[in-house]
């Protein structure tokens, strides 16, 4: 006890930065002399319980010493350590008292941590496993004795794996475990249970904690996982406006997270709503983009079965020396709680089926309290979902926002639609005949998410719900000093409108919601400066000509936005007669459109010039500017002659300069991520049927 007390004080000793382990190594050479000492007196006692306590004592001894030696970036010699200590405490008859057994907790938890820092993510998940098996199955005693030792060990735990399982690629099992840390993070820092010391010493940064629920809520909306992602961001909520009842104190410069915490709330009911778009368009597809990786795949044939990871008490530093084992031949006891076989896979299955939403109907003799001890959200009557995030702190009061979200769209959303699913995966041409002889199993139904609705007055609850989020963060993010988050916050709301007119049957709402955008969106051309906002002047430049385009095609011809394409004869058909005053509106339109599709084509001329080539990312957006730019400027009417053969002119110029990059440079033509064939190819339609239209204008000016 006396060496561990002068090791504890040399410990936090803080050292100078010329010499920044000089404590380190005092400390360490008192641990190392411990060792001998203890060593010394275990050769005259070698049977009975003070053996043991010598044992143990070693073991501890160089857990610390792994300790000291990873801190000073000797990590060889502290892999040896770490290593040493385990196979001790694994081989001592006291193994599951209270004591040792946290120390062998923690001896796991370096091991996996060293390995995964060294980029060995595989092998350090043995380590991980094997610690996060022996909590769950530790004995009473130590859930009495040590409870809190136990429980943050867990938590470091939770915290590694969600680590390595991203470093794996599989985002799903690290998010997982990234929300576990988060929970036990949150109960084990939650007012009253903490000594005003320790809080001192580590304290909670709940601000931190609240942008870790707004990324994991990202990862969650990207899996188009909506309950997950918006029990998050209501957790966020929560913890910004119940902070001093939950954690017992304020953090400074709340206002600007809560507001952040609004505006992605705002963003996840658009996300919603564009999903439901793809759901109520094509069922069975969005069905497989929400499901994604969760869809079982088949066995790799030929695959033998794993036969499990084991422990090695080797390690790299050993060399090729011959390392006798701790305490002689005697062999290690294995159970359930120390087994000698992990085996990652099932473990790892078990996780997957954890990490997934799983949506049922609400048992009548379930009460509350049940669901919430096991995980449940109640996100209506009779309809619960399990959440691969449980925050049990908090768990009811993110539940009654949530409720209070959906309780409309519930009510208007009625039972999930059915769908069906694909024949099973067997009906492929390699088991044909096998398929002749069988027939096909029918297609199991199965029913819509509930967090869809497919119809208009759904679609127009969940858009209530982001305009609602998004006006809120709104009156915090004003544009005189907010100026990019004003202007993302008002593009995602102009998004909204264009997704709501999917829905829209009524050709004088649709043109309402485009008129919107356009107020919304045009004065903040006038004010952003777009040598600073480069990007934002030509997303709005770029919408605004589309937003007046499918306005003049709205009030010209009646076509609903998002119509099909046509070439230029189906154009030339849907061109009829219209009165004067209403021609005069439609080519006011029709001008303004053109007008921002040439600020947006002139964002790419510096100093007037032309460029050679457009990059692949941005070549597509250019080329359509310049070619919408032609065909706007071409469907003025009512204009006289000699105006008629000059937009012509502009026009057909136009479309030969786009031909001619194309043939310089043919990628527009064949690169599938640019995707311009189509409309190269009715540019050329338009460029060899403009100079007979050219003949005609010119013969009537003759008359």
């Amino acid at each position: 006890p006396d060496v561990l007390t002068k090791y504890d004080a040399l410990w936090d000793t803080e050292d100078p930065e010329e010499n920044p382990y000089k404590t380190k190594y005092e400390a360490r050479a008192l641990l190392e002399a411990a060792v001998n000492e203890v060593k010394r007196l275990l050769a005259d006692t070698t049977e009975g319980p003070e053996a043991v306590e010598g044992r143990e004592m070693i073991a501890r001894l160089h857990l610390f010493l792994g300790k000291n030696f990873y801190f000073c970036e000797e990590v060889p010699a502290a892999e040896q350590h770490f290593t040493r200590s385990l196979e001790c405490y694994l081989r001592l008859p006291v193994r599951l008292e209270p004591k040792p057994f946290v120390h062998i907790h923690d001896v796991l938890n370096q091991l996996g941590m060293l390995w995964c820092n060294r980029g060995g993510h595989a092998e350090g998940m043995n380590f991980l496993r094997r610690a996060q098996i022996m909590f769950l199955n530790r004995p009473d005693s130590v859930r009495e004795a040590e409870a809190a030792r136990s429980e943050d060990n867990y938590t470091l735990t939770m915290f590694y794996l969600a680590q390595a399982y991203g470093a794996l690629q599989k985002p799903g099992l690290s998010a997982r475990f990234c929300a576990e840390t988060m929970s036990r993070q949150l109960e084990h820092n939650t007012a009253g249970t903490r000594s005003k010391e320790v809080a001192e010493r580590d304290p909670f940064d709940c601000k931190d904690w609240v942008r870790n629920c707004c990324s994991l809520s990202d990862f969650f909306v990207n899996e188009c996982m909506f309950w997950t992602a918006e029990y998050l961001m209501h957790a966020a909520i929560v913890m910004c406006d119940r902070c001093v009842e939950v954690c017992g104190f304020k953090p400074g410069s709340l206002e600007e997270l809560r507001a952040e915490c609004l505006r992605d709330a705002g963003n996840i009911y658009c996300y919603r709503l564009k999903f439901m778009k793809t759901c109520a368009e094509n069922p069975a597809e969005a069905e497989e983009i929400w499901r994604g990786e969760r869809k079982p795949g088949q066995k790799e044939q030929g695959k033998s079965e794993t036969k499990g990871s084991r422990l090695s008490f080797r390690c790299s530093a050993d060399g090729n020396n011959v390392v006798p084992p701790v305490d002689g031949d005697q062999p290690i006891h294995w159970d359930s709680v120390f087994p000698e076989v992990v085996f990652l896979e099932d473990e790892e299955a078990h996780d997957n089926r954890l990490a997934e939403e799983t949506e049922e109907a609400t048992p009548e003799a379930e009460p509350a309290e049940a669901n919430a001890t096991a995980g449940w959200l109640e996100i209506g009557p009779g309809e619960r979902v399990r959440l691969p995030v449980h925050f049990r702190r908090i768990h009811d009061l993110i539940q009654r926002h949530m409720q209070r979200a959906n309780k409309d769209f519930l009510a208007i959303r009625g039972t999930p639609a059915l769908i069906q699913e694909d024949l099973e995966e067997n009906s492929g041409p390699e088991n044909e005949s096998q398929n002749k002889e069988q027939p096909p199993k029918a297609a199991k139904p199965r029913r819509q998410l509930s967090c869809v609705g497919t119809s208009f007055e759904a679609a127009r609850h969940i858009f209530k719900l982001a305009n609602h989020y998004f006006g809120k963060s709104l009156a915090h993010f004003l544009l005189d000093g907010w100026v990019t988050e004003h202007v993302r916050i008002l593009q995602e709301i102009s998004q909204m409108y264009r997704t709501m007119q999917f829905w829209e049957q009524d050709p004088k709402r649709s043109a309402a919601m485009l008129s919107r955008r356009a107020r919304m969106l045009s004065p903040l051309l006038d004010v952003i400066n777009p040598k600073v906002y480069v990007a934002f002047w030509k997303q709005m430049c770029f919408e605004m000509a589309e937003v007046y385009q499918e306005l003049y095609e709205l009030k010209a011809n009646g076509k609903m936005p998002g119509g099909p394409f046509k070439s230029l004869v189906d154009e030339e058909d849907d061109e009829a007669y219209v009165d004067s005053k209403r021609g005069a509106q439609c080519n006011e339109l029709a001008r303004k459109s053109s007008a921002f599709y040439g600020r947006f084509v002139d964002s790419y001329h510096p100093d007037g010039k032309v460029p050679e080539r457009i990059d692949d990312d941005n070549v597509r957006g250019y080329l359509l500017a310049r070619l919408n730019h032609a065909r706007m400027g071409t469907k003025l009417q009512g204009i006289s002659i000699d105006d008629q053969v000059e937009v012509s002119k502009i026009a057909l110029r136009e479309y030969e300069w786009i031909l001619d990059y194309g043939n310089r440079n043919q990628e527009v033509w064949t690169k599938p991520e640019i995707s311009m064939a189509q409309e190269m190819m009715l540019c050329k339609e338009m460029a060899a049927m403009l100079p007979s239209k050219l003949s005609q204008l010119a013969a009537k000016r003759r008359r």
